[in-house]
């Protein structure tokens, strides 16, 4: 039984994601989303495999600092404008490419170290405050 709505999950982590970037860094995140479960990226396929999974999307980690915005982010409001613009870059996202298939992505600035896989040679793109890797 599919309880939750799958496109539910994925516009909530859009939202977790890149609520602060512009709406291409939306519809990229959304698409990083679907190249993981198109290509079983640390995904089993599914949007819930591919978002939930343990350190793979910030918002649903545990430990990580933006997990206090869960809570908020499963209230979200679908007038909010924010969200109606995560809604329509999911949506967008099956037919857009602005990541050129990338299945990575952090945002360099804010964190400690930069991730082993962010090896500059496989950036593809930066949009907003993300940069976006090849694996």
């Amino acid at each position: 039984m599919n309880v939750v709505n799958p496109d539910a999950l994925a516009i909530i982590t859009v939202w977790q994601e890149a609520q602060g970037e512009p709406y291409t860094g939306k519809v990229a995140v959304a698409e990083v989303i679907r190249n993981r479960m198109l290509r079983n990226y640390s995904s089993d396929g599914t949007v819930a495999g591919t978002v939930a999974r343990p350190w793979q999307f910030s918002g649903w980690n545990g430990d990580d600092e933006s997990r206090k915005y869960l809570i908020r982010a499963l209230k979200i409001n679908d007038n909010d404008p924010v969200v109606q613009e995560c809604i329509r870059a999911w949506n967008q996202s099956r037919d857009s490419n602005f990541v050129k298939g990338a299945v990575l992505y952090c945002n360099l600035d804010a964190v400690d170290r930069r991730p082993n896989w962010a090896d500059p040679s496989k950036l593809i793109i930066k949009i907003g405050h993300h940069s976006f890797f090849g694996d």
